[in-house]
């Protein structure tokens, strides 16, 4: 197998590899799923990874499957920080101080987010004591602000006219 010239296309087991080397990236597995002698099948994946077509597709690929989980993974984030921002504390502690819900329920309610460290002491009596650090809300609600652009630190125009810096202040400033 020779490199690919330019503007070659891949053929059907070309394409195939590409597909399977996308799912675990494991040439030898992927050159025998796309239907390459097992026997020579590393071999066949380390000269199908030198033709550039080949690693180009593969890149292709690659970029829409990051692309595709890149939306539940900014679901995950934004809902990290509206937890952080948003949380009742009184859902959490009570009046007395201590805790209501148990890890369990914390995990399950999604509130785990809330709680950035827990600090066990022992006295000389043997009395354990818990010290609960809690997220800080602001800055939580300032993440928020700039995960969703609410806040830009700096803006630049650019047109027919010279280039313009402007300073925006925060949805909180504004007033």
């Amino acid at each position: 197998m020779g490199k690919s010239k330019a503007g070659q296309k891949l053929n059907d087991k070309q394409a195939a590899f590409c597909r399977e080397y996308v799912r675990d990236c494991n040439g030898n597995q992927a050159a025998i799923r796309a239907g390459y002698a097992a026997k020579n099948a590393g071999q066949t994946a380390s000269k199908l990874l030198r033709i550039s077509k080949v690693r180009e597709e593969i890149s292709r690929l690659l970029g829409e499957i990051l692309q595709e989980s890149k939306i539940p993974l900014e679901k995950k984030i934004f809902d990290y920080w509206t937890v952080r921002a948003f949380y009742d504390i009184t859902e959490i502690v009570g009046l007395d101080g201590k805790v209501k819900l148990t890890e369990e329920e914390l995990r399950e309610k999604g509130l785990e987010v809330c709680i950035d460290s827990i600090n066990r002491k022992v006295n000389a009596q043997g009395e354990e004591t818990l010290t609960y650090k809690f997220a800080d809300k602001d800055a939580a609600v300032e993440m928020l602000q700039k995960y969703i652009k609410m806040i830009r630190e700096e803006i630049t125009l650019v047109g027919d006219l010279p280039i313009i810096k402007i300073a925006e202040k925060s949805a909180l400033e504004v007033g």
